[in-house]
């Protein structure tokens, strides 16, 4: 039979982490002197000061236990540092509730193209700036100044320097007024959607063709039903499926949660894509559902292998 311990762990990566608290209270009688029991605990409640207390405890128990490590690692930067990144969770350190396998290393993660308002904002003062200060410093000019004649080089140069002038506005706009910049588009990774899919489900659409995407409850235990794109901006498609776009999140194999965007398809289909360039590895959309007051998470999960990909 598994221990509470196993069971509440096994409760956690499914997302019922209300059951998973209780199992793991029932571990801590039946093995208090187990560092991992702690170490789980911590990374399920939200209250700081609880939280470090039971990593201390397992790090008196196991002092070399790296996740109790790591989180009070985290819960000292943040006591340091009160302008911590925002929905950043002690989880997120401690690396025990990730749903997917520890690989042993983490990828650097790829920094998406963001321009936050305050950037736009100093980007105007700076060019109000500098045109009070070349209309302060210009000549004074008469009719006999002679009319400056741009070479054919010049005239293409400037020409290139209005285009990336016009591309870093279209980008300011978008993290301004929040619309959906097609980026994909503009380099060159486009995504035309003729019909919906044949039936109802969830679909990877790539070379023309929908691909099932299997829906597990909780994490899939093999590689059945996960199908595999090479491309680093996958088109998922949602036709008459339980899976809501508005609840629905992509996580990457380690962890990390990656920004998605949808829009409209044809027969009321939905098109969900990441907004930033994915690399190799497993992807998964992950949703959670209250069914009889658990609260359950369901997965559409997808490789992507990108080592001969033409994109």
């Amino acid at each position: 039979m598994p221990s509470s311990l196993q069971i509440g762990i096994n409760a956690a990566k499914a997302g019922r982490m209300q059951e998973a608290l209780d199992h793991l209270k029932d571990a801590i009688i039946e093995e208090p002197q187990n560092a991992e029991v702690w170490v789980w605990i911590a990374a399920i409640i939200d209250d700081n000061e609880k939280q470090a207390i039971f990593l201390e405890k397992a790090l008196e128990i196991d002092p070399h236990n790296i996740p109790a490590q790591r989180g009070l690692a985290y819960l000292e930067k943040r006591k340091r540092d009160e302008s911590s990144v925002r929905d950043e969770h002690l989880s997120d350190h401690t690396q025990p509730i990730s749903p997917f396998p520890t690989t042993g290393k983490r990828p650097a993660p790829v920094q998406p193209m963001q321009w936050s308002r305050r950037t736009v904002d100093e980007l105007g003062v700076m060019a109000e700036a500098g045109e009070d200060k070349a209309t302060a410093g210009a000549p004074a000019t008469d009719g006999s100044a002679k009319a400056t004649t741009l070479t054919p080089f010049e005239i293409g140069l400037l020409g290139v320097v209005a285009l990336v002038f016009c591309f870093i506005g279209l980008l300011a706009a978008s993290a301004v007024f929040d619309f959906d910049l097609p980026l994909t588009f503009i380099f060159g990774e486009s995504t035309v959607l003729s019909s919906a899919p044949p039936y109802d489900g969830v679909f990877l659409y790539e070379d023309s063709m929908f691909i099932d995407v299997q829906q597990h409850e909780g994490l899939p235990n093999q590689d059945t039903g996960i199908p595999t794109s090479r491309r680093a901006y996958p088109v998922i498609v949602l036709y008459n499926s339980v899976a809501d776009r508005n609840q629905m999140k992509l996580i990457y194999e380690t962890g990390e949660y990656i920004p998605i965007r949808g829009k409209k398809g044809p027969d009321n289909s939905e098109l969900l894509q990441p907004e930033r360039a994915l690399q190799s590895g497993l992807y998964c959309f992950q949703q959670y559902v209250q069914e009889n007051f658990n609260q359950e998470a369901h997965y559409w999960c997808f490789f992507i292998d990108l080592a001969d990909a033409t994109q």
